[in-house]
């Protein structure tokens, strides 16, 4: 059975640029929770939505008709009634609420994605990191995106969207798919039927090698995906690999070097130390060595190292050890190594001055 440890919650006015607008962009939210099922997936070794939820005044002009397909895709609708004339503000703090309550009562909810662009959630990011939760957040690709909740959250989801979109949508299709069709189709119907007469007794006498051309063509094509195949099917079932990690450190890291030092102590047990190698070789991604650590360290937090993320944290606590965080660029997570492959990208260690200093 798929795990189901993700939760998304979404500003839906957020989403669509405001109260008051007509121009509502006609968005699939099958395809938006698809994308990030595949973008958690990916990024935090996630498995399925547990829990989808959009925060709106559904009675407002526009979104009173999008609930239908909203509440279709199997997304709560929660209706938000302000007292004031403040009904963003009314929205947001219901969803914060909401997370918060999720996040404190639903243990199996490891991955949490906030689809906003909204700088107003940074606090509630952090929270969350506090409570050992990844975090994505999510907006469609063409909105401006708050610079500190995009470094803040684990990793950033631009939402592509449906092929035919609506007016605030072109820009990120190209308008040549629309021109094109309609070009190529008169041109191709004059071009047959000269075509036709002057290479109708020259195909006959190469029929034999144009087939031959084709053949390995076809063979190559065919080699391709068996490349793929054993890497997915030598996927390691990690969830299950942590349910037999055992409590090393039961209680909290008292100051950033107790941390570090508890870390350590976590990475000493054998079946840590196994995880871990395992991670290694396939280059894991955090939210799935956060798997270890919690099962290892129920209570430790990053917060302990003076720090909101579990990266920062981890390139402070692993300093000496023989594994390592790197990254092959800005928009990736990081994944853990071993130091003494040298592998490109890895990131250096952070120490305490570092920390204070905000070195990322």
């Amino acid at each position: 059975m798929t795990s189901r440890n993700v939760a998304v919650f979404i500003d839906a006015e957020n989403l669509f640029k405001g109260y008051g607008k007509l121009e509502i962009p006609d968005v699939s939210m099958s395809d938006i929770l698809k994308q990030l099922e595949t973008a958690v997936a990916r990024e935090a070794g996630a498995g399925g939505i547990a829990l989808a939820r959009a925060y709106a005044d559904w009675n407002a002009i526009g979104l009173e008709d999008y609930r239908r397909e909203v509440e279709r895709s199997r997304v709560e609708t929660v209706q938000v009634f302000s007292v004031s004339k403040a009904e963003k503000n009314a929205a947001d703090i219901v969803l914060v609420v909401d997370c918060l309550r999720a996040a404190a009562d639903l243990d199996q909810l490891e991955v949490f994605v906030l689809v906003s662009a909204d700088g107003d959630f940074v606090p509630l990011v952090r929270r969350l990191h506090e409570l050992n939760k990844f975090v994505v957040g999510a907006t469609l690709a063409n909105h401006p995106v708050n610079n500190v909740l995009e470094q803040e959250v684990d990793h950033y989801v631009p939402l592509k969207l449906a092929p035919q979109p609506a007016v605030g949508l072109k820009a990120v299709f190209s308008a040549d798919l629309a021109s094109k069709p309609a070009k190529a189709a008169p041109k191709k119907k004059a071009a047959e039927p000269k075509a036709a007469k002057v290479e109708q007794p020259k195909a006959k006498q190469p029929s034999a090698p144009t087939r031959a051309k084709k053949e390995p063509a076809k063979k190559v094509a065919k080699k391709a995906p068996q490349a793929v195949v054993p890497k997915a099917s030598g996927k390691v079932n990690w969830h299950e690999m942590a349910k037999e990690i055992p409590v090393v450190h039961s209680g909290k890291a008292s100051s950033p070097d107790d941390y570090r030092a508890i870390i350590k102590k976590v990475l000493n047990d054998s079946k840590v130390r196994s995880y871990c190698d395992k991670l290694a070789n396939q280059g894991g991604t955090l939210p799935i060595l956060a798997m270890a650590l919690k099962a290892a360290a129920p209570k430790l937090s990053p917060s302990d190292a003076k720090v909101s993320s579990l990266s920062r944290a981890l390139r402070f606590a692993l300093a000496g050890t023989q594994y390592a965080l790197a990254r092959e660029s800005d928009d990736v997570q990081p994944v853990l190594v071993r130091r003494q492959t040298n592998p490109s990208g890895m990131l250096p260690d952070l120490s305490l001055d570092d920390i204070a200093r905000g070195v990322q």
